[in-house]
């Protein structure tokens, strides 16, 4: 994933997962994308959930809703700005 200002950009590489099916996961990214934005994290931030949650989906056949509870599991670190 590529998040850009029109100046500086930053890249989210995609993490190693095992994919079942990839239906719903663009729709995914970006309402996760949404809900980072009006939570009031960082491009950078809400770019790495959205990463994850549309890998999230990825992994389960059909269509899949990500909980909250399968973000934190991750335990990923949100960058700084």
């Amino acid at each position: 994933m590529l998040i850009s200002d029109g100046k500086n950009y930053y890249v989210v590489p995609a993490e190693v997962r095992d994919v079942a099916d990839v239906s719903g996961a663009g729709d995914t990214v970006i309402a996760t994308a949404a809900l980072g934005f009006l939570s009031g994290l960082s491009p950078k931030q809400t770019a790495v959930l959205a990463n994850l949650a549309g890998g999230i989906v990825c992994e389960k056949p059909g269509v899949f809703p990500v909980e909250r509870e399968l973000l934190l599991k991750e335990n990923i670190i949100l960058p700084e700005d």
